[in-house]
Protein backbone atom coordinates (compact mmCIF):
# COMPACT_ATOMS: atom_id res chain seq x y z
CA UNK A 1 0.00 0.00 0.00
CA UNK A 2 0.99 3.47 0.04
CA UNK A 3 2.43 3.57 -3.63
CA UNK A 4 3.91 -0.16 -3.89
CA UNK A 5 3.09 -1.29 -7.13
CA UNK A 6 4.27 -4.71 -9.31
CA UNK A 7 3.34 -6.11 -12.77
CA UNK A 8 -0.21 -7.89 -12.70
CA UNK A 9 -1.45 -7.22 -9.94
CA UNK A 10 -5.58 -6.57 -10.42
CA UNK A 11 -7.04 -2.96 -10.87
CA UNK A 12 -8.40 -2.97 -7.95
CA UNK A 13 -5.14 -3.69 -5.61
CA UNK A 14 -3.64 -1.03 -8.13
CA UNK A 15 -6.64 1.77 -7.43
CA UNK A 16 -6.42 1.08 -3.80
CA UNK A 17 -2.12 1.95 -3.81
CA UNK A 18 -2.79 5.05 -5.91
CA UNK A 19 -5.60 5.73 -3.19
CA UNK A 20 -2.97 5.60 -0.24
CA UNK A 21 -0.25 7.57 -2.22
CA UNK A 22 1.06 10.66 -1.04
CA UNK A 23 0.14 13.45 -3.12
CA UNK A 24 3.35 15.31 -5.26
CA UNK A 25 3.77 18.31 -3.13
CA UNK A 26 2.47 21.50 -3.79
CA UNK A 27 4.73 24.85 -4.57
CA UNK A 28 3.92 25.77 -0.97
CA UNK A 29 4.35 22.21 1.04
CA UNK A 30 8.05 22.26 -0.85
CA UNK A 31 9.10 25.45 0.73
CA UNK A 32 11.61 24.71 3.66
CA UNK A 33 11.01 24.96 7.09
CA UNK A 34 12.16 27.96 9.21
CA UNK A 35 14.38 25.60 12.15
CA UNK A 36 17.03 26.45 14.61
CA UNK A 37 18.95 23.75 16.51
CA UNK A 38 16.93 21.46 14.24
CA UNK A 39 16.43 19.76 11.09
CA UNK A 40 14.26 18.35 8.86
CA UNK A 41 13.99 14.57 8.23
CA UNK A 42 10.87 13.67 6.85
CA UNK A 43 7.50 15.09 5.58
CA UNK A 44 4.13 13.38 4.20
CA UNK A 45 0.26 14.85 3.91
CA UNK A 46 -1.70 12.06 3.45
CA UNK A 47 -4.28 12.27 0.79
CA UNK A 48 -7.20 13.64 1.93
CA UNK A 49 -10.24 16.33 2.42
CA UNK A 50 -10.12 18.51 5.58
CA UNK A 51 -7.13 19.09 8.13
CA UNK A 52 -5.25 17.19 10.69
CA UNK A 53 -5.32 17.01 14.08
CA UNK A 54 -3.31 15.13 16.88
CA UNK A 55 -0.21 12.74 16.40
CA UNK A 56 0.85 9.81 18.19
CA UNK A 57 3.61 7.02 17.54
CA UNK A 58 4.08 3.57 18.98
CA UNK A 59 6.53 1.22 17.32
CA UNK A 60 7.36 2.01 14.31
CA UNK A 61 4.02 3.41 13.25
CA UNK A 62 3.09 7.10 13.51
CA UNK A 63 -1.11 7.95 13.64
CA UNK A 64 -2.32 11.18 12.60
CA UNK A 65 -6.03 12.43 13.30
CA UNK A 66 -8.60 13.89 11.34
CA UNK A 67 -9.88 17.69 11.85
CA UNK A 68 -13.47 17.98 10.83
CA UNK A 69 -14.32 19.75 7.38
CA UNK A 70 -17.88 21.26 6.49
CA UNK A 71 -20.10 18.07 7.27
CA UNK A 72 -17.38 15.33 7.04
CA UNK A 73 -18.59 13.37 4.30
CA UNK A 74 -17.16 12.02 2.99
CA UNK A 75 -15.46 10.92 6.26
CA UNK A 76 -11.82 11.51 6.84
CA UNK A 77 -10.17 8.76 8.84
CA UNK A 78 -6.75 8.40 11.07
CA UNK A 79 -3.79 7.45 9.34
CA UNK A 80 -1.34 4.98 10.43
CA UNK A 81 1.89 5.95 8.92
CA UNK A 82 5.33 3.70 8.41
CA UNK A 83 8.50 5.33 10.11
CA UNK A 84 10.86 2.33 9.49
CA UNK A 85 12.19 4.58 7.05
CA UNK A 86 11.42 8.39 8.36
CA UNK A 87 12.71 10.65 5.83
CA UNK A 88 10.17 8.61 3.67
CA UNK A 89 7.20 7.74 5.62
CA UNK A 90 4.52 6.11 3.98
CA UNK A 91 0.92 5.91 4.48
CA UNK A 92 -0.50 2.15 5.65
CA UNK A 93 -4.47 2.65 6.57
CA UNK A 94 -6.53 4.79 7.06
CA UNK A 95 -9.05 3.95 9.89
CA UNK A 96 -11.94 5.07 12.01
CA UNK A 97 -13.80 6.60 9.24
CA UNK A 98 -17.38 7.58 10.55
CA UNK A 99 -19.30 9.53 8.07
CA UNK A 100 -20.32 12.91 9.93
CA UNK A 101 -17.72 12.69 12.58
CA UNK A 102 -13.81 12.95 12.94
CA UNK A 103 -11.15 11.80 14.88
CA UNK A 104 -8.98 14.38 16.15
CA UNK A 105 -7.44 13.01 19.13
CA UNK A 106 -5.54 9.34 19.21
CA UNK A 107 -4.07 7.29 21.73
CA UNK A 108 -1.79 3.84 20.85
CA UNK A 109 -0.09 1.09 23.53
CA UNK A 110 0.27 -2.22 24.27
CA UNK A 111 -2.24 -3.89 26.02
CA UNK A 112 -1.94 -7.43 27.78
CA UNK A 113 -5.69 -8.37 29.91
CA UNK A 114 -7.30 -11.51 30.03
CA UNK A 115 -9.88 -9.72 27.38
CA UNK A 116 -7.64 -8.72 24.44
CA UNK A 117 -3.56 -8.78 24.18
CA UNK A 118 -2.03 -6.54 21.39
CA UNK A 119 -1.63 -3.30 20.12
CA UNK A 120 -4.88 -0.93 20.81
CA UNK A 121 -5.67 2.67 19.51
CA UNK A 122 -8.53 4.62 21.07
CA UNK A 123 -9.93 6.99 19.28
CA UNK A 124 -11.97 10.28 19.84
CA UNK A 125 -15.39 10.49 17.52
CA UNK A 126 -17.03 14.05 17.06
CA UNK A 127 -20.10 14.95 15.22
CA UNK A 128 -19.05 18.02 12.77
CA UNK A 129 -23.01 19.08 12.61
CA UNK A 130 -25.80 19.79 14.59
CA UNK A 131 -28.11 18.04 12.23
CA UNK A 132 -25.92 14.87 11.17
CA UNK A 133 -26.61 11.96 13.04
CA UNK A 134 -22.70 10.83 12.91
CA UNK A 135 -21.51 8.87 15.55
CA UNK A 136 -20.26 10.92 18.87
CA UNK A 137 -18.01 8.82 21.61
CA UNK A 138 -15.11 6.56 21.67
CA UNK A 139 -14.01 3.64 19.13
CA UNK A 140 -11.32 1.34 19.77
CA UNK A 141 -9.34 -0.54 17.10
CA UNK A 142 -6.80 -3.52 17.15
CA UNK A 143 -3.49 -2.08 15.24
CA UNK A 144 -1.09 -4.86 16.06
CA UNK A 145 -0.77 -5.18 12.27
CA UNK A 146 -1.38 -1.06 11.54
CA UNK A 147 -1.99 -2.12 7.84
CA UNK A 148 -5.04 -3.57 8.47
CA UNK A 149 -6.50 -2.01 11.92
CA UNK A 150 -9.52 -3.64 12.70
CA UNK A 151 -13.07 -1.86 15.15
CA UNK A 152 -12.83 -4.01 18.34
CA UNK A 153 -15.71 -1.69 19.91
CA UNK A 154 -17.01 1.70 20.38
CA UNK A 155 -19.07 3.45 23.12
CA UNK A 156 -21.33 6.88 22.49
CA UNK A 157 -21.16 9.67 24.94
CA UNK A 158 -24.79 10.61 25.19
CA UNK A 159 -25.78 14.54 24.48
CA UNK A 160 -22.81 15.99 23.90
CA UNK A 161 -20.86 16.24 20.69
CA UNK A 162 -18.45 13.23 21.24
CA UNK A 163 -14.98 13.12 22.79
CA UNK A 164 -12.85 15.60 22.19
CA UNK A 165 -9.31 14.56 23.60
CA UNK A 166 -8.49 11.34 25.83
CA UNK A 167 -5.87 9.52 27.46
CA UNK A 168 -4.94 5.78 28.38
CA UNK A 169 -3.06 3.60 30.68
CA UNK A 170 -3.16 0.27 31.57
CA UNK A 171 -3.05 -0.22 35.56
CA UNK A 172 -0.73 -2.65 37.62
CA UNK A 173 -3.75 -4.39 38.54
CA UNK A 174 -4.48 -4.87 34.82
CA UNK A 175 -7.40 -2.83 34.29
CA UNK A 176 -6.92 -0.88 31.04
CA UNK A 177 -8.40 2.74 32.03
CA UNK A 178 -9.91 5.26 28.98
CA UNK A 179 -10.17 8.94 30.67
CA UNK A 180 -11.80 11.27 28.18
CA UNK A 181 -13.14 15.13 27.76
CA UNK A 182 -16.58 15.13 26.57
CA UNK A 183 -17.35 19.20 26.47
CA UNK A 184 -20.51 20.69 26.73
CA UNK A 185 -21.87 17.20 28.82
CA UNK A 186 -22.96 19.15 32.13
CA UNK A 187 -25.01 21.58 30.14
CA UNK A 188 -26.53 20.12 28.05
CA UNK A 189 -27.23 17.05 30.51
CA UNK A 190 -28.47 19.96 32.73
CA UNK A 191 -26.02 18.89 35.54
CA UNK A 192 -26.75 15.41 35.19
CA UNK A 193 -23.65 14.43 33.30
CA UNK A 194 -20.33 15.73 33.81
CA UNK A 195 -17.78 16.65 31.11
CA UNK A 196 -15.15 14.34 32.38
CA UNK A 197 -15.72 10.36 31.60
CA UNK A 198 -13.83 7.40 33.11
CA UNK A 199 -14.22 4.48 31.36
CA UNK A 200 -12.93 0.82 32.17
CA UNK A 201 -11.54 -0.76 28.58
CA UNK A 202 -10.16 -3.58 30.09
CA UNK A 203 -12.17 -5.85 27.71
CA UNK A 204 -11.80 -2.91 24.76
CA UNK A 205 -14.84 -5.07 22.71
CA UNK A 206 -17.07 -3.98 25.71
CA UNK A 207 -16.10 -0.25 26.97
CA UNK A 208 -18.46 0.92 29.90
CA UNK A 209 -18.34 4.33 31.64
CA UNK A 210 -17.55 3.82 35.24
CA UNK A 211 -17.87 7.20 36.77
CA UNK A 212 -18.25 11.12 35.11
CA UNK A 213 -17.64 13.92 37.03
CA UNK A 214 -17.75 17.91 36.57
CA UNK A 215 -15.79 20.57 39.21
CA UNK A 216 -19.35 22.16 38.89
CA UNK A 217 -21.01 19.93 40.25
CA UNK A 218 -18.41 17.34 42.36
CA UNK A 219 -16.01 19.79 43.64
CA UNK A 220 -15.84 21.76 46.60
CA UNK A 221 -19.10 23.72 47.47
CA UNK A 222 -17.30 26.79 47.26
CA UNK A 223 -16.27 26.19 43.70
CA UNK A 224 -19.40 25.07 42.96
CA UNK A 225 -21.00 28.34 43.98
CA UNK A 226 -18.53 30.34 41.77
CA UNK A 227 -18.76 28.42 39.04
CA UNK A 228 -22.28 27.09 38.43
CA UNK A 229 -23.11 30.27 36.50
CA UNK A 230 -19.67 31.03 34.50
CA UNK A 231 -19.75 30.06 30.80
CA UNK A 232 -16.66 29.29 30.20
CA UNK A 233 -16.06 26.23 32.28
CA UNK A 234 -15.45 22.70 30.42
CA UNK A 235 -13.14 19.98 30.47
CA UNK A 236 -10.82 19.84 27.55
CA UNK A 237 -8.72 16.77 27.98
CA UNK A 238 -7.96 14.42 30.74
CA UNK A 239 -4.91 12.75 31.21
CA UNK A 240 -3.44 9.74 33.57
CA UNK A 241 -0.49 9.68 36.24
CA UNK A 242 0.80 7.62 38.61
CA UNK A 243 0.44 4.78 37.08
CA UNK A 244 -3.36 5.28 36.41
CA UNK A 245 -3.59 6.38 40.16
CA UNK A 246 -4.50 9.83 39.46
CA UNK A 247 -5.62 12.04 36.52
CA UNK A 248 -5.64 15.65 35.41
CA UNK A 249 -8.34 16.80 33.91
CA UNK A 250 -8.15 20.83 32.40
CA UNK A 251 -11.16 22.73 32.98
CA UNK A 252 -10.53 25.66 31.12
CA UNK A 253 -11.08 28.65 33.29
CA UNK A 254 -11.55 26.73 36.25
CA UNK A 255 -7.65 25.49 36.04
CA UNK A 256 -6.23 21.90 36.17
CA UNK A 257 -8.10 19.16 38.45
CA UNK A 258 -5.73 16.72 39.83
CA UNK A 259 -8.25 13.68 40.87
CA UNK A 260 -7.52 10.33 42.94
CA UNK A 261 -8.88 7.59 40.93
CA UNK A 262 -7.71 4.38 42.95
CA UNK A 263 -11.41 3.93 42.74
CA UNK A 264 -12.34 4.79 39.21
CA UNK A 265 -15.81 4.62 40.29
CA UNK A 266 -15.34 7.36 43.07
CA UNK A 267 -12.81 10.11 41.75
CA UNK A 268 -11.61 12.31 44.65
CA UNK A 269 -10.52 16.08 43.93
CA UNK A 270 -7.09 15.84 45.08
CA UNK A 271 -5.49 19.92 44.14
CA UNK A 272 -5.79 22.14 41.24
CA UNK A 273 -4.01 25.19 40.03
CA UNK A 274 -4.94 28.50 40.54
CA UNK A 275 -4.80 31.66 38.67
CA UNK A 276 -3.25 34.91 39.71
CA UNK A 277 -5.77 38.25 39.86
CA UNK A 278 -3.90 39.70 37.28
CA UNK A 279 -4.95 36.84 34.79
CA UNK A 280 -7.62 38.28 33.05
CA UNK A 281 -7.72 35.16 30.27
CA UNK A 282 -8.15 31.62 31.91
CA UNK A 283 -7.97 28.96 29.17
CA UNK A 284 -6.74 25.59 31.08
CA UNK A 285 -6.02 23.46 27.72
CA UNK A 286 -4.16 20.27 28.78
CA UNK A 287 -1.28 19.69 30.42
CA UNK A 288 1.92 17.88 31.02
CA UNK A 289 4.00 15.68 33.93
CA UNK A 290 7.72 15.65 33.75
CA UNK A 291 8.76 11.88 34.63
CA UNK A 292 8.94 12.08 38.37
CA UNK A 293 5.45 13.91 38.34
CA UNK A 294 7.22 16.75 40.77
CA UNK A 295 6.71 19.23 37.81
CA UNK A 296 3.81 20.12 35.62
CA UNK A 297 3.52 22.48 32.50
CA UNK A 298 -0.56 24.11 31.63
CA UNK A 299 -1.11 25.35 28.44
CA UNK A 300 -3.73 28.23 28.59
CA UNK A 301 -4.97 28.19 24.46
CA UNK A 302 -6.84 31.07 22.78
CA UNK A 303 -7.84 30.88 18.87
CA UNK A 304 -7.06 34.85 18.84
CA UNK A 305 -5.40 37.32 20.67
CA UNK A 306 -6.53 38.37 23.90
CA UNK A 307 -7.19 42.52 24.15
CA UNK A 308 -6.27 44.72 21.62
CA UNK A 309 -3.81 47.41 20.85
CA UNK A 310 -0.71 47.90 23.06
CA UNK A 311 -2.81 45.21 25.27
CA UNK A 312 -3.04 42.50 22.79
CA UNK A 313 -1.59 39.11 23.96
CA UNK A 314 -1.87 35.65 23.05
CA UNK A 315 -1.63 33.04 25.86
CA UNK A 316 1.39 31.02 27.30
CA UNK A 317 2.19 27.97 29.90
CA UNK A 318 2.27 27.62 33.54
CA UNK A 319 5.06 25.72 35.15
CA UNK A 320 4.20 24.62 38.88
CA UNK A 321 6.36 22.58 41.40
CA UNK A 322 3.26 19.66 42.24
CA UNK A 323 5.48 17.90 44.82
CA UNK A 324 1.92 18.81 46.73
CA UNK A 325 -0.63 18.01 44.38
CA UNK A 326 -3.38 19.94 47.31
CA UNK A 327 -0.71 23.12 46.61
CA UNK A 328 0.62 23.41 43.73
CA UNK A 329 2.82 25.94 43.40
CA UNK A 330 3.85 28.41 41.09
CA UNK A 331 6.96 28.61 39.52
CA UNK A 332 7.05 30.31 36.03
CA UNK A 333 5.87 31.16 32.78
CA UNK A 334 7.11 31.07 29.87
CA UNK A 335 5.88 32.22 26.14
CA UNK A 336 7.75 32.72 22.17
CA UNK A 337 8.43 36.03 21.18
CA UNK A 338 5.66 36.48 19.26
CA UNK A 339 2.96 35.53 21.77
CA UNK A 340 3.51 38.07 24.64
CA UNK A 341 4.62 41.80 24.31
CA UNK A 342 8.03 41.30 22.97
CA UNK A 343 11.13 43.96 22.61
CA UNK A 344 8.69 46.32 20.24
CA UNK A 345 5.90 45.97 22.44
CA UNK A 346 4.17 43.84 19.73
CA UNK A 347 2.45 40.10 18.81
CA UNK A 348 2.04 38.93 16.27
CA UNK A 349 -1.34 38.70 14.13
CA UNK A 350 -0.57 37.27 10.73
CA UNK A 351 -1.35 33.75 12.55
CA UNK A 352 -2.18 31.95 16.22
CA UNK A 353 0.28 31.90 18.29
CA UNK A 354 -1.55 30.10 21.11
CA UNK A 355 0.49 27.35 22.88
CA UNK A 356 -1.61 23.78 21.89
CA UNK A 357 -0.14 20.90 23.70
CA UNK A 358 3.01 19.74 25.39
CA UNK A 359 5.10 16.92 26.33
CA UNK A 360 7.95 16.57 28.36
CA UNK A 361 10.99 14.13 27.93
CA UNK A 362 13.78 14.61 30.68
CA UNK A 363 14.67 18.01 30.88
CA UNK A 364 13.31 19.08 27.67
CA UNK A 365 9.93 20.14 26.87
CA UNK A 366 8.51 20.27 23.35
CA UNK A 367 5.93 22.18 22.73
CA UNK A 368 3.33 22.73 19.71
CA UNK A 369 2.81 26.28 19.44
CA UNK A 370 0.27 26.67 16.44
CA UNK A 371 1.68 29.20 14.01
CA UNK A 372 4.65 29.05 15.81
CA UNK A 373 5.66 25.69 14.97
CA UNK A 374 7.12 23.29 17.88
CA UNK A 375 9.37 24.91 20.50
CA UNK A 376 12.05 23.27 22.43
CA UNK A 377 12.65 24.43 26.17
CA UNK A 378 14.79 23.62 28.72
CA UNK A 379 13.29 23.31 31.90
CA UNK A 380 16.51 22.40 34.07
CA UNK A 381 15.55 24.87 35.79
CA UNK A 382 12.29 25.32 36.00
CA UNK A 383 12.05 28.59 37.77
CA UNK A 384 13.41 30.11 34.29
CA UNK A 385 12.59 28.43 31.56
CA UNK A 386 14.73 28.86 28.75
CA UNK A 387 13.76 27.86 24.56
CA UNK A 388 16.85 26.04 22.94
CA UNK A 389 15.50 24.81 19.60
CA UNK A 390 12.87 25.76 17.36
CA UNK A 391 11.08 23.93 13.71
CA UNK A 392 8.23 25.87 12.26
CA UNK A 393 6.88 24.19 8.99
CA UNK A 394 6.37 26.58 5.77
CA UNK A 395 2.76 27.96 5.03
CA UNK A 396 0.79 25.58 2.54
CA UNK A 397 -2.42 25.78 1.41
CA UNK A 398 -5.53 25.67 3.58
CA UNK A 399 -7.42 22.31 4.53
CA UNK A 400 -8.72 23.76 7.46
CA UNK A 401 -11.53 25.74 7.93
CA UNK A 402 -11.06 26.42 12.29
CA UNK A 403 -8.48 29.11 12.52
CA UNK A 404 -8.30 32.37 10.60
CA UNK A 405 -5.69 35.02 10.71
CA UNK A 406 -5.67 38.76 9.99
CA UNK A 407 -6.62 39.50 6.49
CA UNK A 408 -8.44 36.11 6.46
CA UNK A 409 -5.40 34.54 6.29
CA UNK A 410 -5.48 30.56 6.88
CA UNK A 411 -2.61 29.11 4.88
CA UNK A 412 -0.33 30.00 8.20
CA UNK A 413 1.59 27.20 9.60
CA UNK A 414 -0.99 25.53 12.73
CA UNK A 415 1.17 22.74 14.95
CA UNK A 416 -1.18 20.33 16.60
CA UNK A 417 0.66 17.78 18.53
CA UNK A 418 3.69 16.96 19.06
CA UNK A 419 5.70 13.72 20.17
CA UNK A 420 8.92 12.55 20.93
CA UNK A 421 10.13 9.20 19.01
CA UNK A 422 13.07 7.71 19.30
CA UNK A 423 16.28 10.61 18.65
CA UNK A 424 13.24 12.37 16.48
CA UNK A 425 10.46 14.47 16.73
CA UNK A 426 6.77 13.98 15.54
CA UNK A 427 4.58 17.26 14.49
CA UNK A 428 1.05 17.56 12.87
CA UNK A 429 0.24 20.57 11.27
CA UNK A 430 -3.39 21.35 10.86
CA UNK A 431 -2.63 22.26 6.78
CA UNK A 432 0.30 20.29 6.23
CA UNK A 433 0.23 16.99 8.13
CA UNK A 434 3.20 14.81 9.70
CA UNK A 435 6.68 16.31 9.91
CA UNK A 436 9.39 14.45 11.84
CA UNK A 437 12.75 16.50 12.55
CA UNK A 438 15.82 16.03 14.63
CA UNK A 439 17.16 18.29 17.53
CA UNK A 440 21.11 19.06 17.01
CA UNK A 441 21.76 20.75 20.49
CA UNK A 442 25.11 19.93 21.42
CA UNK A 443 24.65 20.27 24.73
CA UNK A 444 23.02 23.30 26.49
CA UNK A 445 22.75 26.03 24.43
CA UNK A 446 22.18 29.39 25.85
CA UNK A 447 18.74 31.23 25.89
CA UNK A 448 17.75 32.21 22.42
CA UNK A 449 14.50 33.12 22.31
CA UNK A 450 11.19 33.35 24.02
CA UNK A 451 10.19 34.78 27.01
CA UNK A 452 10.72 32.92 30.21
CA UNK A 453 10.51 34.41 34.07
CA UNK A 454 9.53 33.52 37.37
CA UNK A 455 6.21 34.44 38.72
CA UNK A 456 6.84 37.95 40.17
CA UNK A 457 7.57 39.07 36.70
CA UNK A 458 4.76 37.28 35.38
CA UNK A 459 5.06 36.85 31.41
CA UNK A 460 1.93 36.92 29.69
CA UNK A 461 -0.55 39.60 29.14
CA UNK A 462 0.14 42.82 30.99
CA UNK A 463 3.32 41.47 31.59
CA UNK A 464 6.86 43.80 30.89
CA UNK A 465 8.29 43.15 27.83
CA UNK A 466 10.71 39.95 27.91
CA UNK A 467 14.86 40.91 27.86
CA UNK A 468 15.68 38.28 24.86
CA UNK A 469 14.88 38.48 21.05
CA UNK A 470 13.52 35.12 19.16
CA UNK A 471 14.72 33.89 16.14
CA UNK A 472 12.55 34.24 13.39
CA UNK A 473 9.19 33.12 14.70
CA UNK A 474 7.25 31.76 11.20
CA UNK A 475 7.86 32.43 7.92
CA UNK A 476 6.86 35.19 5.70
CA UNK A 477 2.99 35.31 4.54
CA UNK A 478 3.35 34.08 1.27
CA UNK A 479 -0.06 35.75 -1.18
CA UNK A 480 1.16 32.56 -3.80
CA UNK A 481 0.36 30.28 -1.45
CA UNK A 482 -3.41 31.05 -0.28
CA UNK A 483 -5.78 29.37 -2.16
CA UNK A 484 -9.99 29.05 -2.02
CA UNK A 485 -10.57 26.91 0.79
CA UNK A 486 -13.00 24.38 0.25
CA UNK A 487 -14.61 24.26 3.26
CA UNK A 488 -15.87 27.48 3.14
CA UNK A 489 -15.40 30.42 5.64
CA UNK A 490 -15.66 30.45 9.84
CA UNK A 491 -17.10 26.61 10.03
CA UNK A 492 -15.10 26.22 13.20
CA UNK A 493 -14.55 29.70 14.48
CA UNK A 494 -15.97 29.31 18.47
CA UNK A 495 -16.45 32.53 20.11
CA UNK A 496 -16.25 32.01 23.84
CA UNK A 497 -18.00 35.34 25.99
CA UNK A 498 -16.23 38.14 25.77
CA UNK A 499 -14.95 37.43 22.74
CA UNK A 500 -12.70 34.71 23.38
CA UNK A 501 -11.98 32.17 21.20
CA UNK A 502 -12.02 28.49 22.35
CA UNK A 503 -11.10 26.98 18.97
CA UNK A 504 -11.29 23.22 18.28
CA UNK A 505 -13.95 21.82 21.20
CA UNK A 506 -17.10 21.19 20.19
CA UNK A 507 -19.51 19.66 17.35
CA UNK A 508 -22.19 21.33 15.45
CA UNK A 509 -24.62 21.01 18.16
CA UNK A 510 -22.33 22.68 20.39
CA UNK A 511 -21.48 25.36 18.65
CA UNK A 512 -25.28 26.44 18.73
CA UNK A 513 -26.01 25.86 22.01
CA UNK A 514 -22.91 27.76 22.43
CA UNK A 515 -25.05 30.85 22.58
CA UNK A 516 -26.76 30.06 25.08
CA UNK A 517 -24.30 27.63 27.45
CA UNK A 518 -20.31 27.70 27.43
CA UNK A 519 -19.09 28.59 24.04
Amino acid sequence: MGGWRRPGVVVAALLAAVALAPPAPSMAQARRPTTWNTELVGHLAPPQNGGYGDVWAHREVAYLGNLRQATCRPANGVWAIDLRDPAKPRPLASFAEFPGSDGEDVWVGSVNTKAFRGDLAAVGIQRCSREDPGFAGLALYDVSNPARPRELGRLATGVASGVHELGVVQRPDGRVLLLAAVPYSFNLSQGRQGDLRIIDATDPRRPRELADWDIRRDGPVEARSQLAARRDVFCHSAWPFDKGGKLFASFWSAGEQFLDISDPAAPKLIGQTSYRPEDGYRGAHSGWFNQDETLFVQNDEAMQAVGSGATASWTFQRVFDTSSLERPKLLSTFATESAVPGNDGKVATDGVYSVHNAVIKGDLEYASWYSDGVRVVDLSDPRHPKEVASFIPPPSPPRQTAATAKGGRRDMPLVWGVYPWKDLVLASDMNSGLWIFRVTLDGRQADQGGSGSGPGSGAGPGAAPPATAAPDAAAAPDPAAAVDDPGGAGVLTWLAPAGLVLGLLAAGAVVRAGRRRPG
